[in-house]
């Protein structure tokens, strides 16, 4: 689900200074402001971001993924909000999914840094996604930085396209191409596939899908060791011995075969990440996600309690842990699950969805009203969080409440060209104005 977003700075006339990183963790207030100073966004052909991370005299340089500079007309717009014509585009060898160009500017603009070797990264380090991402509230995309955990960075094993580094941030179209951050301001990957809307979680509402929230970047390494191909000079590939990642390789696998619904294939991945890593919480968890798909519930059970036994903090296996109680009937442990993943992480919007539908399984309709509303509050934009309310809405008796939310599910559902679900909520709609009409000529 989508993030709240932050309206972008302006600087006008304020000079801008580039930055000497400290090797100390920053706030992520600090990264934010880092990263809005050197994120810029492009348009005019397609919608995405970029980085900065050369100047040269008065040319800049800007890495970005190759899909979002592929058509003719790009223009960059710059954090100060001044627009240049892009110039001298340079797409990466290997079908890899990376592209620098430039701009010509008299004004100073700080540039990013690149982290030495991507490969020292960890899973499970706190990292941030900043772009500029495409939304149907806001008219014109604002800048946003958005918070997340690495989930695999397997150095020996890359995706199509050269992606690799699988993280949870929540994306939006638009912020292909941005910067991903580490907790020390530097960049350690370009962003560039969103998230993957798949139906394979278990909800007790076939109509309302769990985004699993995994995003994909390719590594600062990749772009080092292809960079003096692409012409761009300066730029060395790390030389710092990393430890094996097997489990890391392992674990990048059963995500792929995920998305294909390869759930034995991805068990037996992640059994083996399990033998090499008895303490990989993570693991368990994934390893939950492919046994609740075979319609193991109680393996699946037992998995996501033992990730959080071993991270008593891991809001994912919290919320999964709650869909496999809610499947098993037991919906005041859903609740509680779910309310725990919520404590960890306050904007986990699926899991307001789901803890709602386990209060309205109860027929507590104004607790899972009230959760809808908290949804809303995060994602104006979720089609589910309005249909859900107008669902709840109608069975506690407020029937124009109910269809008003549930046109505006449909209509959020036609804008964003998702039709299985516009179908079902026009459908849902026209039940309901059926049924107030039909009470409304009873006699009194």
């Amino acid at each position: 689900m989508k993030n709240c977003l932050l309206p972008t700075a302006l600087f006008g006339s304020i000079a801008l200074i580039s930055y000497v990183l400290p090797a100390a963790a920053l706030s992520p207030v600090e990264i934010q402001r880092i990263a809005e100073q050197t994120t810029v966004q492009i348009n005019g052909c397609e919608f995405g971001s970029g980085v900065i991370i050369r100047k040269n005299a008065n040319t800049y340089t800007v890495l970005t993924v190759a899909h979002a500079v592929k058509n003719s007309g790009c223009r960059v717009t710059t954090p100060d909000n001044t627009k240049y014509p892009v110039e001298r585009i340079k797409t990466f060898p290997n079908s890899v999914d990376l592209a620098v160009f430039t701009f010509s500017s008299n004004k100073d603009y700080p540039v990013a840094k690149l982290i030495d070797n991507s490969d020292r990264v960890e899973v499970g380090e706190t990292i941030y996604v900043s772009g500029f991402p495409l939304s149907t509230a806001i008219k014109s995309s604002v800048f946003t930085s958005v918070k997340g955990d690495v989930v695999a960075n397997p150095p020996t094993q890359q995706q199509e396209k050269g992606y690799s580094l699988i993280y949870s941030n929540n994306t939006l179209p638009g912020q292909s191409g941005g910067p991903v951050w580490n907790n020390k301001g530097e960049v350690i990957a370009i962003h560039g596939q969103g998230d993957v809307d798949s139906n394979s979680q278990e909800t007790i509402n076939a109509n309302v899908r769990v985004k699993t929230g995994y995003n994909l970047g390719i590594t600062v390494n990749t772009f080092n060791k292809l960079a003096a191909t692409a012409g761009i000079s300066g730029y060395t590939p790390g030389t710092l011995t990393t430890k094996s990642k097997l489990a890391d390789d392992l674990i990048a696998s059963a995500l792929v075969k995920l998305e294909t619904n390869d759930y034995r294939g991805m068990l037996d991945d992640l059994d083996r990440a399990i033998s090499l890593e008895p303490q990989n919480a993570r693991a368990y968890s994934f390893r939950g996600v492919a046994k609740a798909n075979l319609r193991d519930r109680q393996g699946a059970l037992a998995d996501y309690s033992q990730a959080i036994v071993i991270n008593p903090n891991f809001a994912d296996a919290y919320f999964y842990r709650g869909n496999i109680k809610l499947k098993l009937g037991d919906q005041r442990g859903a609740i509680a699950d779910y309310g725990r993943s919520i404590d960890i992480e306050p904007k986990f919007i699926d899991a307001y969805l789901q803890r709602g539908q386990a209060k309205g399984k109860l027929d507590e309709y104004e607790g899972a009203i009230a959760d809808y509303n908290r949804a809303i509050a995060i994602d104006p934009n979720s089609g589910d969080a309005y249909f859900l309310r107008g669902y709840e809405k109608s069975r506690s008796g407020n029937k124009r409440g109910a269809i008003q939310d549930m046109s505006k599910s449909a209509e959020l559902f036609r804008q964003q060209g998702n039709a299985e679900s516009y179908r079902t909520s026009k459908r849902v709609l026209d039940s309901m104005k059926s049924m107030l009409q039909l009470l409304e000529s009873m006699p009194k």
